[in-house]
């Protein structure tokens, strides 16, 4: 009799999980100074952001990364090729004095792809130990027509079914002209929910819908969350987009989050154009949020597509995972996915993630070690000192980005649309 299916897919991992710790081991030669051992294998988070011209979208990529390219108080920090780099510095400078003018933002033809590695130091060498490739369209692709012989339309479509989360940009102006009963205001944000809305009702990625130009909003009320509570309730006016929040925040993640690139006392919306103040002051807020919350929100997500039983063996695991050394680990992780439980998850995750993925996401249910971690280091060699490291880095990385959520959720009630809005 052939093999079972369980035993096929047992194989498979081990004998994946086995090629990629033999690479790992094969890295312990001879290195250039600086370079530190070769890490397991990293996921990649991919994230498709949507948004009309003129909704903020470049304001954001920039702010995003400035917040994030240091450790500061996190231990860890993002990094871009050096292309990317130079031009994210191009448009702080530009955005940041305010004599110059705006920086000019997408066309219907420009795609932006962005490469952010999460940095962590492990043994004094920063090492990637997630990364999020994010993918900018122009919001027009889903409201015009394409070019004769164009395949922009069919690229997106593609992007975003295959997308781990997705961003929506919306335009805080036009929310504030649709507040003030501006007909023109109005118009524009309804063009863009419904460029956004029709394909992400196709899609099973999280969502974060990103308020961009907080700061013009200021006038609606004193307190953040009832602001957002207020802009919360406009959106859930418009058909298509209320539609999509109690269709889908049973079973997906769907955030509500505002953010100023620029700051509360940068910038000044006159009735006809946002104008940078002579003396402003340059000071983004939440600007991290929407890349923070990705990696929990996936997370997060898997667990909402599990039952109950699969749910307990998970934790099951995770906790066996903080006891085992790496070689143990891997043939556990191996045996795990074997189980049906293991399967469930496999399908979740997908094929495409399975030596990365995996891991990670049982991973996220490990409790802190309750050993003495730094003997135990001691007596593994370098190469499993390295892996068991990067794990426990890894993990680290991962719980302070979902404790960011959490305090989102604890300042911001309103900005996680669930029960209440079906």
């Amino acid at each position: 009799m052939g093999l079972t299916i369980p035993i096929i897919i047992l194989a498979v991992v081990l004998g994946l999980l086995m090629v990629q710790r033999r690479r790992r081991r094969a890295a312990g030669g001879p290195r250039a100074q600086g370079d530190g051992p070769a890490p397991p294998d990293v996921p990649t988070f991919r994230v498709v952001a949507l948004g009309l011209q003129g909704s903020g979208k470049t304001l954001l990529l920039m702010s995003m990364y400035r917040r994030l390219y240091t450790p500061a108080e996190r231990g860890y920090y993002i990094r871009v090729p050096d292309d990317q780099l130079i031009e994210l510095n191009q448009w702080y400078r530009q955005v940041a004095d305010t004599g110059a003018d705006w920086p000019s933002g997408t066309t219907r033809q420009e795609m932006r792809e962005f490469e952010f590695s999460v940095m962590a130091r492990i043994d004094e060498n920063a090492v990637p130990v997630l990364r999020i490739g994010y993918l900018e369209y122009p919001g027009e692709l889903l409201t015009d027509r394409d070019r004769a012989g164009s395949t922009a339309q069919a690229d997106l479509r593609t992007a975003i079914t295959g997308a781990h989360a997705l961003i929506g940009i919306i335009d805080g102006l036009r929310l504030l002209q649709a507040h003030r009963h501006d007909s023109r205001g109005t118009v524009i944000l309804q063009a863009n929910l419904d460029a956004m809305i029709h394909s992400m009702f196709e899609a099973h990625a999280p969502i974060t819908f990103v308020i961009t130009k907080w700061d013009l909003l200021d006038e609606l009320d004193p307190d953040e969350n009832t602001r957002l509570r207020m802009v919360h309730d406009l959106l859930m006016d418009v058909d298509g987009f209320r539609d999509l929040v109690r269709q889908h925040s049973g079973r997906r993640v769907i955030r509500l989050i505002p953010v100023t690139a620029v700051g509360h006392d940068f910038a000044v919306f006159d009735g006809e154009q946002v104008r940078k103040k002579p003396n402003g002051r340059f000071h983004p807020r939440n600007v991290d949020l929407p890349l923070s919350a990705v990696i929990p929100d996936v997370l997060q997500q898997l667990d909402l597509s599990l039952d109950q039983a699969t749910r307990t063996a998970v934790v099951a695991e995770a906790q066996r995972r903080v006891r085992m050394g790496p070689a143990e680990a891997i043939r556990s992780l191996g045996m795990f996915v074997a189980t049906q439980a293991g399967q469930t998850v496999l399908a979740a995750v997908g094929a495409g993630w399975l030596t990365a993925g995996i891991p990670l996401f049982v991973d996220s249910y490990a409790p802190p070690p309750a050993y003495d971690t730094a003997r135990r280091l001691a007596a593994l060699s370098e190469a499993d000192r390295f892996a068991e490291e990067f794990i426990q880095t890894r993990r680290r990385v991962v719980q302070h980005l979902q404790s960011q959520v959490g305090l989102l959720e604890a300042r911001l009630p309103a900005s996680r649309m669930g029960e209440q809005d079906r």
